[in-house]
């Protein structure tokens, strides 16, 4: 994609060609074309300044999941180390480090953290409950007889 529009492409195609004898103040097919040339030489330096900013951030993400790394084993390591001392334990719970979705085998893959978003929840394990079934509208509905209760005087008889 070039980094000058087509809009103003045409135009220059224009000066280059049908008015490339004509001057209107400071403008010409000259300054035109100068100033077009300096687009294309500022759009190339952007394209590399790009490609060096995307290996930085690349590196970067490469840093950060290391220390992501040290630092949740350390974390663990702390946590069993303050078991003892209760003040030590509180400070070291209320450190919330994002826990890692995938653990990253080789040097080629990214360590994925998970998101802060909430996960649904597990489906039990095991055979499902067995339930009642309903029953039909069409069917009778059973009703159970009343027990007579008994009247019992305050000597129990």
């Amino acid at each position: 994609m070039s980094a000058i529009p087509s809009p103003i492409q045409s135009l220059l195609d224009l000066f280059a060609s049908d008015l490339a004898d004509v001057r209107f103040g400071d403008v010409d097919a000259t300054t035109l074309s100068g100033a077009a040339a300096e687009v294309e030489t500022a759009a190339e330096a952007l394209s590399a300044a790009q490609a060096v900013l995307d290996e930085a951030r690349a590196k970067l993400q490469e840093r950060q999941d290391v220390l992501m790394q040290h630092a949740q084993r350390a974390l663990a390591y702390a946590r069993v180390y303050a078991e003892a001392n209760a003040s030590l334990s509180a400070r070291l719970d209320a450190i919330a480090l994002p826990r890692p979705a995938k653990r990253a085998r080789a040097e080629g893959e990214v360590l994925v953290l998970s998101s802060d978003d909430p996960q649904p929840p597990r489906r039990p394990r095991g055979r499902p409950r067995k339930h009642p079934l309903p029953a039909p509208a069409s069917a009778p509905a059973l009703i159970a007889p009343e027990t007579p209760t008994l009247a019992l005087d305050a000597t129990g008889e």
